[in-house]
């Protein structure tokens, strides 16, 4: 008796996986994080958490903010050049790191903007892939973008990606100009 539930139970959960119908997939959305001071729009189908957001195949892309208003004058004065020994750190310490950083000028929200490219293996064997940094200075905060991907993923995911940190805005929060 239990035996043929069982099997009812499992042929009715077979059945109704093969119905055909699309699998549910998460809607483009906006995230307000007034704690870093930022907003920006999460694509379709990726999930963001905490100031990290991530494809279904592995890309992701993550948030760092640091407050200026106490920092060494000479190394605010030298970004991001004086952030480089920093950035190259943090990406030898996920990835293997093959050549020089490609550094481009650009804007994020308005505002002026460094984006730093290392190229890179997540293993030896792995075909190549990139880390991304983007690094603004706004009034008294520097923040930090990184963004990785998987080899793989790399082709479809980056243009989603570079389209997400379009969306980028800055807040003005408790009063106080970020």
């Amino acid at each position: 008796m239990i035996r043929r539930a069982a099997i009812a139970a499992l042929l009715t959960f077979a059945a109704s996986s093969c119905t055909g119908s699309a699998p549910k997939t998460d809607a483009e959305r906006t995230v307000n994080d007034p704690a870093r001071g930022v907003r920006y729009v999460v694509p379709q189908d990726w999930k963001s958490y905490d100031a990290e957001v991530r494809s279904r195949s592995g890309s992701m892309l993550t948030l760092r903010v640091y407050d200026l208003v106490d920092a060494d004058k000479k190394f605010v004065a030298g970004l991001p050049d004086t952030l480089m020994p920093q950035l190259l750190e943090w990406a030898k310490w996920y990835y293997i790191v093959e050549g020089e950083p490609t550094r481009t000028p650009t804007t994020i929200a308005g505002v002026p903007a460094t984006e730093i490219t290392y190229p890179i293996r997540v293993l030896k064997r792995d075909p190549p892939s990139k880390v991304v940094y983007w690094v603004v200075v706004r009034k008294t905060r520097l923040f930090v973008l990184r963004a990785a991907f998987p080899a793989k993923a790399l082709a479809e995911d980056e243009p989603v990606l570079r389209k997400m940190v379009e969306t980028w805005q800055f807040l003005e929060t408790d009063g106080v100009a970020n």
